[in-house]
């Protein structure tokens, strides 16, 4: 969204300061539009190029906080109601596209990244399992979900710098 921003404000004064420039020929307006442009231009420019991958502790609260979300919603599920199990499903799609929206940080290793879409597959399969009522289905998806937290959590512990507790 910030790049998106960055871009179309980028653009429009692009644009504002050449139309400006053409109307004003003197020269203290001038240069007033130009350091003016300047600046907004500049700040454009840092929107459109920055970062817009959110950083390692925010990224990983985050995930996390889909997890423990999607667990606790697992666990208050009536499996003896069909509506319960299909609340559940819905729940775990809205959790999912969250999921699928956060990028993970380019500073995480590879590891990392993988277990995004590894954490996204077991999601999907315990969705798939509470729609069908295949606690197999279900069980392979718990034990994906916790591989990859494994590595979350392990990733966490190794690097508690980056990670202070407030």
């Amino acid at each position: 969204m910030i790049k998106m921003l960055g871009g179309l404000g980028f653009v429009f004064f692009s644009i504002a300061i050449r139309r400006l420039l053409k109307t004003h020929h003197h020269q203290k307006d001038r240069k007033k539009i130009l350091i003016a442009g300047s600046l907004l231009l500049f700040g454009c420019f840092l929107m459109l190029f920055s970062s817009g991958d959110s950083l390692e502790k925010e990224y990983t609260q985050e995930v996390m906080s889909i997890v423990d979300d999607s667990n606790l919603k697992i666990k208050q599920t009536d499996f003896y109601s069909g509506d319960g199990m299909k609340d559940t499903a819905d729940y775990l799609s809205k959790q999912m596209k969250k999921l699928k929206d956060i990028k993970p940080p380019h500073a995480l290793p590879q590891e990392i990244k993988d277990s995004h879409e590894t954490l996204y597959e077991g999601i999907e399969r315990i969705r798939i399992g509470i729609l069908e009522h295949d606690i197999e289905k279900i069980q392979a998806g718990q034990t994906i979900v916790a591989m990859a937290l494994i590595l979350y959590n392990d990733y966490i512990e190794k690097n508690p710098d980056k990670f202070d507790k407030e």
